[in-house]
């Protein structure tokens, strides 16, 4: 790919929505177009409407029908998707089907006499639909809402490996910059309110409820790219303890022998784009459709950290100025206990690993392009596909309650200094006011053990997109247990393939030294909260 390609995909990458993530919050939806908050049944409640305008390619068809369907997600500010936020779920989910969204260019579409699917050509003139949508109930609070037409029609809200757009998916929301937006622009998503604003700065549904009406939704950006599907291939332990990259262990209070020579020093993890080279025909059939023919690979490009729509050297891991953050951001998020699909809702816990591109060196001496003076907006290095990144691993976790804002996180680092004395954190206020800038909020730092237990290996791109191990594929649920030698998952009428490149996990275990942790013990803000989701 030339440089002036890569350009032109990171201008269209920059532009597109950063969409949802959705996790096990929406598996007990038994209606398929509204999920209704449990805690708001029977009582008032919020509404939330408009127009949704769709511009881009025809839809297929298939069987006489019209494919796909535009998914809205109605988000809590406080707990917008990643990259954004530390959200694992929306608030509310409606669905739009194709057949109501094209109603009215039906009649121009091309359906197959035998019954297959029919799909436009690539230069097929765009078309402009609309049609009316409600999210409901909600409770009280602020929203925003992004969404995305589900061009393919694979999109399951229940499934990990399915939640979550694609390749060709059309994204968009109740964005206020939207002309903006589509020649380059990050968007601005609209915060939309509901309920009558308290004294202490909440908000409550009044008995009659509540309702914001005449919100206009656009979806118009095509995402370019598919999910980073991964698995890890490679651990390398400078403690020589770790030779699983499925079952790696970092022990709770980890110490560098010596900071900030080279990668050596980190505990890393070597990520593969796609699945194990066996398991690439189980992964690209039912029930799992992964993009894994041919071989994906991942694309490298520079974190707006400051989300100031600019790409520059103040765009750095909060570490190190000299070290950009790169995407696919690799992320860490410690699960509920017992569970390996469901992540602690409070507060979260996660380590943020270094995203390395070849190595650490490399990764230092990536710079943004020069702006290009016939396009103002912003642009993003590329720096070539790869089926190949490498993840370092911090011995450092941040704890947050994502329902509090006003509650400072708390940044943990195992130890202030590496084995030579040399400290971790120069400029300790530079890592706060960098924290404070991301998450929005105050934060503290503590030289302590690490939250243990067991993590999610998460990959995310800016568009939101993204993968996460342990997955449905490599684990049977409780009705279909693994068969003996791991390759299958069986229930009592069916069986299906288990992909044990899609079960893996990090795990912060005891300490080398207990006597330490005694002395410094993981801070009360890591401590598991309720799960309660509203927080109102």
């Amino acid at each position: 790919m030339t440089s002036q390609a890569g350009a032109r995909l990171f201008r269209r990458l920059s532009s597109a929505l950063l969409l949802s993530s959705l996790a096990s919050a929406l598996a007990g939806c038994e209606d398929p177009e509204t999920f209704v908050p449990q805690n708001e049944l029977g009582g008032p409640s919020g509404v939330i409407d408009g127009t949704l305008t769709y511009t881009g390619a025809p839809p297929c068809t298939e069987n006489g029908a019209i494919v796909g369907n535009a998914i809205l997600l109605a988000f809590d500010t406080r707990l917008l998707p990643p990259p954004q936020g530390l959200g694992t779920s929306a608030a509310s989910i409606a669905v739009i089907p194709g057949e109501t969204l094209f109603s009215s260019i039906r009649d121009t579409l091309t359906f197959d006499p035998s019954g297959a699917r029919k799909c436009p050509e690539d230069a097929a003139p765009p078309v402009t639909v609309s049609a009316s949508w409600t999210v409901s109930p909600l409770p009280a609070g602020a929203y925003q809402v992004r969404g995305f037409f589900d061009r393919d029609n694979d999109f399951d809200p229940t499934f990990l490996i399915a939640n979550l757009p694609s390749a060709g998916d059309v994204g968009g929301g109740a964005i206020e910059n939207a002309a903006e937006v589509l020649i380059g622009a990050p968007p601005r998503y609209r915060e939309i309110t509901l309920g009558t604003l308290r004294p202490n700065g909440t908000r409550v549904i009044p008995p009659e409820g509540a309702r914001a009406t005449g919100i206009a939704v656009t979806l118009g950006l095509k995402l370019p790219l598919e999910r980073p599907v991964f698995y890890p291939s490679a651990v390398k332990d400078p403690a020589l303890a770790n030779n699983d990259p499925n079952k790696v262990v970092m022990p709770s209070d980890f110490q560098f022998s010596m900071f900030g020579a080279n990668e050596s020093a980190f505990l890393r993890i070597e990520m593969m784009a796609g699945v194990r080279p066996e398991e690439i025909e189980a992964a690209s059939v039912s029930p799992f459709y992964m993009p894994v023919k041919p071989q994906p690979a991942f694309v490298f490009m520079v974190e707006d950290v400051n989300r100031d729509g600019k790409y520059d050297a103040k765009d750095h891991v909060p570490d190190s100025e000299l070290l950009p953050s790169l995407y696919p951001l690799s992320l860490f998020t410690r699960l509920a206990t017992g569970q390996k699909l469901v992540g602690q809702a409070r507060p979260r816990v996660i380590l943020q690993g270094l995203t390395l591109y070849k190595s650490l060196l490399e990764t230092a001496m990536v710079k943004p392009m020069d702006p290009d003076p016939m396009n103002p907006m912003p642009t993003m290095p590329f720096q070539g596909a790869d089926t190949k990144l490498v993840v370092a691993l911090r011995p450092a976790t941040v704890c947050i309650d994502p329902l509090d804002p006003a509650t400072p996180g708390v940044l943990v680092v195992s130890h202030e200094t590496d084995q030579m004395g040399t400290p971790i954190l120069t400029d300790e206020q530079a890592v706060r006011d960098s924290l404070a800038q991301q998450f929005g909020r105050p934060f503290e730092i503590a030289y302590a053990c690490l939250p243990e237990g067991q993590y999610a290996m998460n990959l995310v791109y800016p568009t939101g997109q993204a993968w996460t191990l342990p997955n449905e594929a490599g684990v049977c649920a409780a009705l279909e247990p693994q068969t003996s030698d791991g390759a299958k998952c069986r229930s009592a009428t069916s069986e299906r393939a288990r992909l044990a490149s899609q079960d893996a996990i990090l795990t912060i275990g005891p300490p080398n030294d207990p006597a330490y942790c005694a002395a410094h013990p993981t801070p009360v803000q890591c401590k598991a909260l309720s799960t309660d989701y509203t927080g109102h």
